[in-house]
């Protein structure tokens, strides 16, 4: 059988496929070319060749123009190839005509993203349809802040004491660190006091570096939050109650509608425990605290009435919180099912169970924050229970804390901690000793929170 043969021509065309609904077709129609066959040839570059130039991070105006610099590559190859001069030569690219920046275009050396990468540049000619193809340069353009000036004399004389302290830094006593650490803040750099004093002590204008510098500055911290908001922030996400800061009467600093979070506070039953004090039974409680104040609230009647409501939903939230037992992390607490916490707090409404299950726990877990957020509440009802000033020591054991734990809950809420005075020591009937080891938290105005530490930037 004789070979069959096929023009190179014929193959480059594709036939149009006939379209019965009048659609376009997806695929592009082959373009009719008067030359047949595209005739590419490889063009050897000489001394100068294309240039493939990215600009990363910057906007390089059309304006600026670049002088060439070139120079031999080092272990250049002794035969060029149809790379011509690229593989023998490096080229550089420079300019200076923006006001406050250098750009420089540099090739990308070994190690680099595309070290092994070829780039070339095409151009097409239709009238004889022709493709030249010639390898071309990959740089990259960056750009500098120009100096402002050179080193002056006396700059070029600090370097001694500059490399002194650096060694003292190093290998120095604390004593002699700190005096160089001393001197360093309060330096004022020769060439700007030279400047001071030539300007008569006036405001130096700022050239346009400086003010290219400020400029940019100015635009990248725009977004930025001040100081007084992030410690705002800050302590709008504390594990707290919400205080009403405009308050001028400390009753109004925290209220029973906020901190029962709205209608729950008639929910609180309070009969049983006032029909109980009225006959003189006994009750046994889970809670110091509670123990200590059901009796007398209870006997004062309907002027008692809010306060036995808050002090028996305080005794709910240390039940919950006594309830949840440790995760194996030690980040939080599991909480166990509404029936046992339904006995675990005493059979209350389940209303109750479920509004303080829904604000101080996700699901059956209960977060550090949560723990945190139930504990400051708990401080914030005592506050009120007691007339703005606690006894932290029943709560200190029936949460399980230390002295120093449950004051820094305290003063989360705004409470000052202080050690108990000579007419309270009496009160309770402790001698000196004992009288130490107790703390009493006083909610007064203005209110003195805890201040927000910032990190101090390295040196």
């Amino acid at each position: 059988m004789a070979p069959r043969t096929v023009d190179m021509a014929d193959r480059t065309k594709k036939r149009k496929r006939t379209v019965e609904d009048g659609t376009k077709p997806s695929k592009k129609t082959a373009i009719e070319s008067s030359h047949g066959a595209v005739k590419v040839s490889v063009h050897q570059a000489e001394k100068w060749a294309p240039v493939v130039a990215s600009t990363p991070g910057l906007a390089v105006p059309n304006s600026i123009s670049f002088k060439p610099y070139t120079k031999a590559r080092k272990n250049a190859p002794q035969r060029s190839g149809p790379s011509g001069a690229i593989t023998t030569t490096e080229l550089l690219l420079q300019s200076s005509a923006h006001p406050s920046l250098d750009y420089t275009a540099q090739e990308e050396g070994e190690g680099g993203n595309d070290a092994l990468v070829k780039h070339y540049v095409g151009v097409y000619d239709p009238e004889t349809g022709k493709v030249e193809v010639m390898e071309a340069r990959k740089m990259v353009v960056r750009g500098v802040a120009r100096a402002q000036q050179a080193a002056t004399e006396g700059e070029i004389s600090t370097n001694i004491r500059d490399l002194r302290n650096t060694l003292g830094e190093t290998f120095g006593t604390k004593k002699a660190r700190k005096a160089i650490a001393s001197v360093t803040e309060n330096a004022i750099a020769p060439a700007k006091s030279a400047r001071l004093l030539a300007n008569g002590g006036k405001p130096i204008k700022l050239d346009a570096t400086s003010s290219a510098t400020l400029a940019a500055m100015k635009d990248a911290t725009a977004g930025m939050s001040t100081q007084l908001e992030l410690a705002e922030a800050a302590e709008a996400s504390k594990p707290r109650p919400k205080a009403n800061l405009n308050a001028t009467d400390i009753k109004d600093v925290y209220t029973p509608e906020s901190l029962l979070d709205g209608d729950i506070l008639g929910l609180v039953p309070v009969r049983d425990w006032q029909e109980a004090a009225k006959s003189k039974e006994e009750v046994r409680f889970s809670s110091q605290y509670v123990a200590r104040r059901m009796q007398r609230l209870a006997e004062m009647g309907s002027d008692g009435t809010v306060k036995l409501r808050l002090l028996r939903y305080l005794l709910c939230l240390l039940d919950f919180y006594g309830a949840g037992k440790p995760d194996r992390f030690g980040n939080g607490k599991r909480v166990p099912p509404r029936s046992d916490l339904m006995k675990a707090m005493g059979n209350v409404p389940e209303p109750i169970v479920e509004n303080i299950r829904r604000r101080f726990s996700t699901g059956s877990t209960m977060t550090k924050y949560q723990g945190d957020l139930l504990i400051t509440h708990v401080c914030a009802l005592a506050c009120l229970i007691d007339n703005f000033e606690v006894d932290t020591w029943e709560l200190k054991e029936d949460l399980k804390l230390e002295n120093a734990q449950l004051a820094q809950y305290f003063m989360e809420i705004g409470a000052r901690i202080n050690p108990p005075n000579e007419a309270q020591r009496k009160s309770l009937g402790l001698d000196r000793a004992t009288a130490n080891q107790r703390k009493f938290a006083k909610l007064k105005l203005p209110l003195a929170f805890p201040k927000v530490k910032y990190a101090r930037a390295g040196r």
